[in-house]
């Protein structure tokens, strides 16, 4: 336990103050969302583009930031919750970009639990930019 609190204390160190991660973000697939970050901590809503239903749906978002890195969970107005981690980078062009990896969770009807409990957790990644 020792080697992990002076892990982190120097992490923190290092860390610094970072890049802004507050805005308007867009993904690969539309889906849109909006951050607001007080000290390391991130709220706001995201909409996506695409659901399981074929309409958008919008959800909070709350998460953290720490340096260039970001986590953040939606809980969707659905039966469904989604995280989020990723790393702020640079493009070429200068701008700036936001690639993550997700994991949505789902409820699975009891009844149908047996045979389908295996759908119930999705994994995926994602390519924000500033919009």
């Amino acid at each position: 336990m020792r080697k992990v609190e002076t892990a982190l204390k120097l992490l923190s160190m290092t860390s610094g103050n970072g890049p802004d991660f507050a805005g308007h973000w867009k993904n690969e697939l539309g889906s849109k969302m909006f951050l607001a970050v007080v000290g390391n901590k991130v709220s706001g809503s995201y909409t996506t583009a695409k659901s399981g239903s074929g309409k958008s749906l919008t959800g909070d978002v709350a998460g953290f930031v720490n340096g260039d890195l970001i986590s953040f969970v939606v809980a969707w107005p659905v039966a469904a919750i989604t995280a989020w981690v990723g790393q702020l980078t640079t493009a070429a062009d200068g701008s700036d970009v936001l690639d993550t990896l997700w994991q949505m969770t789902q409820n699975v009807a009891d009844a149908e639990e047996p045979d389908d409990m295996w759908a119930s957790i999705n994994a995926g990644a994602d390519q924000f930019v500033r919009e």
